[in-house]
């Protein structure tokens, strides 16, 4: 057998794998496909049954009623900032506590990182109380300090805590040695030798807590009072109609810009979050 026709042989055998995976892909591309298919239709079109693939009539008009029946673009720009605050924020802690967990190991690492540990399976629901009188008494309630300091110090930061930990744990302890003979203090050698082999778990860190921040909704709901100060998933529900309900058409065009920043940083970041799944470790 010649060598094209072993590539053809092996092109054919392929066909099956490639028919399974576009038939599994249609249940996670789909949703976002007729997301954006009934953000260009009208409210009957929506409803129709049997329903139209593509819209009979494309109108752009939704997307300029997103920002006409509210103020869209603070409220976008609001999710934004407090995405990236807490991104910072959850790298910050994250970096230094995982860093101090994993090699400086300080005086009952293992009791702080099975506190950590619990921590990360407590629901937000069950704080929310607690934590929305402690905003009331610091007179935070109706601004971004609950939104930015609670999620970051106590949700995404242990997450990500944990994931740098396995991460530097993971690096061989010989790095120390070589930093220490060099005469490298502990700063240097987090900064110059463990940050830059680390950086596929710091990617997907930032995807961690940009997501998480991004998609709160019980959070503002509690926190935030005025409508300049809402964020999207908040904002997306008050596209209605008092008269006819919700406006569907309106809302899935606004859920389809809203989706666009989270797209942005995995688009910029995938390519080490896909290093860091697929890694198999550094050997001594």
């Amino acid at each position: 057998m010649s060598r094209s026709e072993r590539k053809r042989f092996r092109a054919v055998r392929r066909i099956p794998n490639y028919l399974l995976l576009s038939i599994v892909s249609l249940f996670f591309v789909g949703p976002i496909l007729w997301m954006i298919s009934g953000s260009l239709k009208s409210e009957n079109e929506i409803l129709r049954y049997p329903p139209t693939i593509l819209p009979e009539v494309v109108r752009w008009k939704n997307y300029e009623r997103v920002f006409e029946l509210q103020p869209f673009a603070r409220q976008f720009l609001n999710s934004v900032l407090i995405m990236a605050v807490v991104c910072v924020l959850t790298l910050v802690l994250s970096v230094f506590a995982g860093y101090a967990l994993a090699r400086v190991r300080p005086v009952a690492a293992g009791a702080v990182f099975l506190v950590l540990l619990s921590g990360i399976f407590l629901p937000p629901e069950a704080t929310i109380i607690p934590l929305f009188r402690f905003a009331g008494k610091l007179g935070w309630t109706n601004t971004f300090l609950p939104l930015i300091l609670f999620t970051a110090v106590l949700t995404t930061a242990p997450i990500a805590t944990f994931v740098m930990r396995q991460a530097f744990l993971s690096l061989p302890a010989e790095f120390d040695e070589a930093a220490a003979l060099d005469g490298s203090g502990r700063w240097r050698t987090m900064l110059r030798i463990y940050l830059p082999l680390a950086r596929p778990s710091l990617a997907s860190v930032v995807v961690l807590s940009c997501w998480y921040s991004w998609n709160q909704f019980l959070e503002p709901l509690v926190y935030i009072r005025s409508t300049d100060l809402l964020t999207v998933p908040v904002a997306l529900t008050h596209y209605n109609d008092p008269m006819a309900g919700p406006l569907w058409s309106v809302q899935m065009a606004a859920t389809t810009l809203s989706v666009i920043p989270v797209l942005l940083v995995f688009f910029f970041a995938q390519r080490h979050v896909v290093a860091g799944l697929t890694a198999g470790g550094l050997k001594s």
